[in-house]
């Protein structure tokens, strides 16, 4: 599940826009107008996540303007408290009323982030009551940020990679994705080599409408490397409790640097 990318156009005008008034005089001294451009308008990527993206690992740069978007209705007695905010800084803040004003409707809380620095960058909430104490079975939400420097790729990888090569910037990063299904006792167990780390991983459940029993979703790697990009990733499906078979369903790719 990915989250919905926009761009913001920045632009500043400014300057009056000069006259160039010609004529037919020949007094002296009278000054050439001088034509004034407006600037570039910046491109600012604005990345917004959800809770289709709760426990996701979702790629920005340092100039990305992030934003989580979480259902919330404070008529209810719940709201959203954050309780991680790790590598990034919360410059806005807002519950967003619905637009017909229905008792008993519920709106969006945003927060806008900004990352500190590149790296891992976390951000969690508990939906509570604020007069209850926070209980194990409360509502969660957690999204992880690997923040880049501008410019920096993040490879994505998927099944269809299977047995293939796939080709990593230097300074980049591979984001490996593979459906899974915890609940048939089935699980990725995954390995790197080479220069390959795993610098975090996660599984992210299905985001349904109405919860379905048996679903399955998608478990998330993040592969950093220590110098030129080479190595492998390898996974093998299989229950912890049984030995790997020769014809377990298993995973692989190479990395190489470009």
């Amino acid at each position: 599940m990915k989250p919905v990318y926009g761009i913001l156009m920045a632009v500043a005008l400014v300057g009056i826009l000069c006259v160039a008034g010609c004529t037919t005089t020949d007094t002296a001294g009278t000054p050439t107008p001088t034509q004034t451009h407006a600037p570039t308008p910046e491109m600012v990527s604005l990345v917004s996540v959800g809770e289709e993206n709760n426990r996701d690992i979702v790629p920005v740069s340092m100039e990305t303007v992030t934003q989580v978007i979480l259902p919330e209705n404070p008529t209810t007695g719940y709201s959203w408290n954050v309780t991680t905010v790790d590598g990034l800084t919360v410059t806005d803040d807002t519950f967003v009323p619905p637009e017909k004003q229905i008792p008993g409707a519920g709106g969006v809380h945003v927060w806008t982030l900004a990352p500190n620095a590149t790296g891992i960058a976390t951000f969690s909430a508990v939906y509570v009551r604020p007069w209850e104490e926070i209980q194990p079975d409360d509502e969660r939400y957690t999204v992880t940020f690997y923040v880049t420097p501008k410019g920096t790729p993040v490879v994505d990888v998927t099944s269809a990679d299977n047995g293939t090569t796939v080709s990593v910037p230097n300074g980049g990063a591979v984001l490996v994705a593979l459906n899974e299904n915890p609940t048939t006792g089935y699980l990725w167990n995954a390995s790197v080599a080479g220069s390959a780390k795993i610098a975090t991983d996660s599984f992210v459940p299905p985001h349904l409408e109405k919860p379905l029993v048996g679903a399955g979703g998608v478990h998330k790697w993040l592969v950093t490397f220590t110098g030129a990009p080479s190595g492998s990733f390898d996974a093998a499906y299989a229950r912890p409790w049984e030995e790997t078979t020769v014809d377990a369903e298993s995973f692989t790719v190479s990395f190489t640097g470009v």
